[in-house]
């Protein structure tokens, strides 16, 4: 008998759990369950589609949006089978079943496994304040989320926009806003914008996109959405702001509720745990993507783009650092990504982190306006590898008169930590 692996889940990690299944396993019968229409989509390029970088919906998708509505597309060219608008409702861990409702018909059968994998990402948490149901407040995560934004913001006077979070989606959401020209506010309950950052290199990173243009009011709590039937104001702790749209982004909640009674281990913000093969704590069931965390922990290596800034870190910051009881020492310093002779120069600055003792690569968190993303990649491998702060300086890196400086920021970085 084919094993029958089932999937839930189908925005980008579903997918390509199922088709990674299909090529392990070509025999057997792969089926993936999504409760909502459109799927297969890349949600990084969402922020692209909202400031009209990309012009088409099909553009964020793998799939054409017809096949969505044709399961024999995927069957015909990945091999698996595609049940979309059909909802997850339960599992029986002990039968190896999962029930799941028709969200058109409202009939309900129970699918049997004999792997589970679940894809079912996050949702976003929106403060529950007065006024937070009004048209204008609105969370980015679905393509329906973003077609309502997309004609949303259509009109010329939808100027004002309020992004609330000054986290990695927050500034995700304001990159788009900016590019259509529009005033962009990010407002953050915390007292630094980027608090995954260490407090000095977030100011810096602050000052940068206020020259840009954005305004930022840390250290406030929403308090209410003043307006009649659309948001016009922003109420918090200690102002009021104008505002024709709110994009909520201040946090998320793993959806894991589907693991309820199965005596799944949970991580503190209700992730699952796993271990580096996927696997949970319950026999046969796996999960991947925002509803998942590594047991083992990870090195949390993310980069974003806003306005003309890069930003990326890996590893610890050293305040992460510290509070984890260890002995470090950092430095920061600035180079270029390529010589001076070269036009357009662009300035990198590293904050690197690393063990006081063994002088072990910890972490980094970089920014500037071209080609960070690269130097973090090189250090999450030092990192990986264990290297030194010497080690990693050593590194012979390419030099090239026309696109590389002599000095790479990465070792003048490290240079400056001896």
């Amino acid at each position: 008998m084919p094993e029958k692996i089932l999937i839930v889940g189908g925005v980008a990690l579903g997918p390509k759990a199922a088709s990674r299944c299909m090529r392990l396993m070509p025999d057997a019968e792969v089926t993936l369950v999504d409760e909502n229409v459109y799927i297969s989509y890349g949600g990084c390029g969402i922020p692209y589609y909202v400031s009209g970088e990309i012009q088409n919906l099909d553009d964020l998708r793998s799939t054409p949006y017809h096949t969505v509505r044709d399961p024999e597309f995927f069957r015909a060219m990945k091999g698996f089978t595609v049940r979309n608008q059909t909802r997850a409702l339960t599992i029986d861990r002990a039968a190896k079943t999962l029930l799941v409702k028709d969200v058109v018909s409202g009939k309900e059968e129970k699918l049997p496994y004999d792997k589970l994998v679940l894809a079912t990402g996050s949702s976003n948490r929106v403060p529950q304040v007065p006024g937070s149901d009004r048209v204008g407040v609105q969370t980015l995560k679905t393509v329906e989320d973003l077609i309502f934004l997309k004609e949303f913001v259509r009109p010329p006077y939808v100027r004002d926009i309020v992004i609330l979070g000054g986290s990695w989606a927050g500034l995700e959401i304001a990159k788009s806003f900016l590019k259509l020209g529009r005033n962009v506010r990010i407002i953050e309950k915390e007292q630094q914008l980027l608090p995954q950052f260490d407090p000095e290199v977030s100011k810096l990173i602050q000052k940068e996109l206020e020259a840009q243009g954005v305004q930022f009011n840390l250290g406030e709590q929403v308090r209410s959405f003043p307006g009649r039937t659309f948001v016009e104001q922003v109420q918090t702790n200690r102002g009021t702001y104008p505002c024709d749209l709110c994009v909520v982004a201040i946090g998320v909640t793993p959806n894991t509720g589907l693991l309820a009674g199965t005596g799944a281990q949970l991580a503190p913000n209700g992730a699952v745990l796993i271990g580096a093969d996927l696997a949970t704590s319950v026999p046969n069931i796996y999960a991947v993507g925002d509803c998942a965390a590594c047991r083992d922990g990870s090195l949390r290596t993310s980069s974003l783009k806003v306005a003309d800034l890069e930003i990326a870190r890996t590893g610890l910051t050293e305040t992460e650092a510290r509070k984890a009881g260890l002995r470090v020492k950092s430095a920061m310093a600035t180079g270029t990504d390529r010589p001076g002779i070269c036009p357009n120069p662009h300035r990198i600055t590293i904050k690197l982190v690393y063990e006081a003792n063994t002088r072990q690569v910890l972490g980094a968190q970089a920014w500037g306006e071209k080609n960070v993303s690269a130097r973090i990649n090189a250090i999450a491998v030092a990192i990986r590898a264990g290297m030194t702060v010497e080690a990693l300086g050593q590194v012979d890196f390419v030099y090239s008169s026309s696109s590389c400086s002599i000095w790479d920021p990465v070792q003048i970085v490290c240079g400056q930590a001896q």
